[in-house]
């Protein structure tokens, strides 16, 4: 018998799920995570899942996905660290693109760079834009911004030099300069992160690495002895960005690759689900304590992007294409100046939690809302972690149903309402940008907090179909357990689509395909390796780029007609005879993780039985609503809204006019006429 354990640690939950590889087996669990201490909520797993009678001997395959490096990010608690540029670009950060976060906001402002202005010193070196050196680095300059960094307390520096894109030689020289001078200062080179164009996403990429590095470093060593305690010997892998894996060797020097590691591993696992179920086209919904995150699968697979923000921070790496909100079930309600309800982005966390944690929490959030609207409140939360207290949530709730001039029931009521709002935002825009319509989707809501609203946004978003997984509120490990070790390579080239660049692009790729392979083979041995290729190419002149594919059979006819479709599909028109640039060569290598088959029961056409009945307030009256045990549903199982259905890892509501049916793989089937 052999296990492996995927492990996922969000802001409010740890989630676990780990698989018996003989006999298919999974056990799934949730502990309250450790701020305060991080890497302790993974011990703490562990040994509840020996508990369970886990052998942790016998473990040969641990993924873990964590929000440490993105909430490090929020929260700006990251290194203290320098940054050096080249002498005269020193305000790169502050003049960032010169556009406010929201246009149409008079108040909005930017966020304070992660490097402070006092800690941004320029090096007098410069590199031409065809990659010639025209002044090179001095030691002596180099020692005086050195000694500045280090009377300044910094502990880190970022080298992010101009047209370091095309030849990246004084950044490394200048970066060899700093080891020989300073060896305890940890040194990053802007081009070795990500050798694209544009210096201000490069920089902040950069900055973002070395900002998470320290804290990212000791959660694994933190980590790894947690698994040392718990007897398991498989290495430690991460989920990425990406929605692949890396070791935490690697993760250690790629800290940005899994800032929201997380994130894409609950996306990940949505597509198993959507695939095992034979649905084309779904929209994903994670929403745990702190945000909501969606993301479009096609046939189960996910999209990507590059250029996503963190914290309003740009990341130019490769990212599953995910947008965010921030209502999650810890999102606090409050008034604003206007007088007008609001909820999130801030979040009660799990320290001290939403008030009806009974930890000390006083603010009146997301999920003290939905208790006192009846949706929860019919058994222990979080696998037992949690006894909800409904009079801890009418205490907090009270002063702003004062304020608003309405009864518990309709402020809470109201504050779901603001919810669901805030997160049809990002829906319209996530859609908007693929040119899709809600109407052709299904919801696959999962999380703690997914189920729990996940058909009441898809009747407001216009959709008609939720599928709700068997594990939803582990679902985020699950896809851990299925994610590919995979690493990413790419290089600018600018050049133009033409005969006479083809070989120089061929050859790139070559380079580029290699470079990933051995990545990928240093992380996980010999064996069979996937290579993926595309091309960012746009017409001459424009300012930004489309990524295609670029397969071994592409020619150069080829992929300039599969830009010129892809650009008519984003934005209505081409221009077949215009001039195409060239601007970056991408390339994936991938190792598919050991295959997972969810298990499958047949089933037959039946009325559940119920536990009771309960009153839930929706709509603006209170229903009487049907009370189901998860565990007691069997394949064919049809029943009716209004329903709620409990289970160890979240609740899932099943609002009026919505019929349910259990599928053969055990998910909840929502469907309205």
């Amino acid at each position: 018998m052999t296990w492996m354990i995927g492990a996922d640690i969000g802001g409010t939950f740890a989630d676990f799920v780990a698989r018996d590889s003989a006999s298919g087996r999974l056990l799934a669990l949730k502990v309250l995570t450790t701020p305060d201490d991080p890497g302790k909520d993974v011990g703490e797993g562990l040994r509840r899942l020996a508990g369970e009678g886990l052998d942790g001997a016998a473990v040969t395959r641990f993924v873990h996905g964590t929000t440490v490096g993105v909430n490090t990010v929020i929260q700006r608690r990251g290194a203290t660290i320098a940054l050096f540029t080249t002498a005269g670009f020193t305000d790169i950060l502050e003049l960032a693109r010169l556009r406010m976060p929201n246009p149409y906001s008079l108040f909005c402002e930017r966020p304070p760079p992660l490097v402070p202005r006092e800690h941004v010193f320029g090096v007098r070196e410069r590199m031409s834009a065809e990659g010639e050196t025209l002044l090179a680095p001095q030691l002596a300059n180099v020692a005086e911004a050195v000694a500045a960094a280090r009377a300044a307390g910094c502990v880190g520096v970022v080298v992010s030099f101009l047209h370091a894109w095309r030849n990246p030689a004084h950044e490394r020289e200048v970066a060899a300069m700093i080891a020989s001078l300073e060896p305890a200062l940890a040194v990053f080179c802007a081009s070795a992160v990500w050798p694209a164009i544009r210096e201000y996403e490069r920089t902040s990429t950069a900055v973002l690495n070395a900002y998470v590095h320290p804290r990212i470093a000791a959660y694994l060593e933190r980590v790894e002895v947690e698994l040392e305690h718990a007897g398991i010997a498989a290495p430690l892998l991460l989920t990425t960005s990406a929605g692949g894996t890396m070791s935490a060797a690697q993760g250690r020097r790629d800290c940005v690759g899994m800032l929201l590691s997380g994130t894409a591993s609950g996306v990940v696992g949505a597509g198993v689900v959507a695939r095992a179920a034979g649905v084309r086209a779904a929209l994903t919904l994670d929403m745990g304590g702190t945000s909501a995150d969606v993301a479009l699968l096609h046939d189960g697979a996910p999209s990507y992007s590059a250029g996503i923000e963190i914290g309003l921070y740009p990341l130019a790496i490769t990212t599953l294409a995910v947008a965010s909100s921030g209502q999650g079930g810890g999102s606090i309600a409050w008034i604003d100046g206007q007088g007008v309800l609001q909820v999130g982005p801030h979040s009660a966390g799990s320290t001290p939690g939403p008030a009806c944690f009974g930890r000390g929490g006083e603010a009146f959030t997301v999920t003290d809302a939905a208790l006192l609207c009846g949706i929860l409140g019919h058994g222990k939360l979080g696998f037992g972690a949690i006894v909800p207290q409904a009079a801890a949530a009418e205490r907090a709730a009270r002063p702003i149903a004062e304020r608003l001039g309405l009864s518990l029931p309709a402020l809470a009521e109201g504050v779901l309402d603001v919810a669901i709002s805030g997160m049809l935002i990002p829906i319209e825009q996530l859609l908007a940008r693929a040119g899709a319509h809600a109407s052709e989707l299904t919801l696959i809501p999962f999380g703690g907090a997914g189920p729990m609203l996940g058909a009441l946004l898809a009747q407001t978003a216009g959709m008609r179909r939720v599928l709700v997984p068997a594990l939803p509120g582990t679902l985020c490990a699950l896809g851990a357990l299925t994610a590919a070790i995979r690493r990413d390579a790419m290089r600018t080239v600018l050049l133009p689509l033409e005969p006479a660049s083809w070989p120089a692009m061929l050859a790139t790729l070559d380079l580029l395909s290699a470079e990933a392979a051995d990545s990928v083979a240093a992380m996980a041995g010999p064996g069979d390796t996937e290579i993926r290729r595309a091309a960012d190419l746009r017409y001459r002149g424009q300012s930004f780029e489309i990524s295609v594919p670029f397969d071994a059979a592409t020619d150069l006819a080829a992929l300039a007609a599969a830009f010129h479709a892809e650009h008519e599909r984003q934005f209505g028109h081409a221009e077949p005879g215009a001039a195409l640039q060239v601007v970056s060569l991408r390339v994936s290598a991938t190792r598919p993780a050991p295959a997972l088959t969810l298990p499958r029961r047949a089933g037959r056409p039946h009325a559940p039985a119920a536990l009771g009945e309960t009153p839930v307030r929706l709509g603006g009256q209170t229903r009487q609503a049907l009370l189901l045990a998860r565990a007691d549903l069997d394949p064919g199982a049809h029943f009716a809204g209004p329903a709620i259905v409990v289970q160890p890892d979240c609740t899932v509501l099943v609002p009026p006019g919505w019929q349910a049916t259990i599928d053969e793989l055990g998910n909840i089937d929502l469907e309205r006429p």
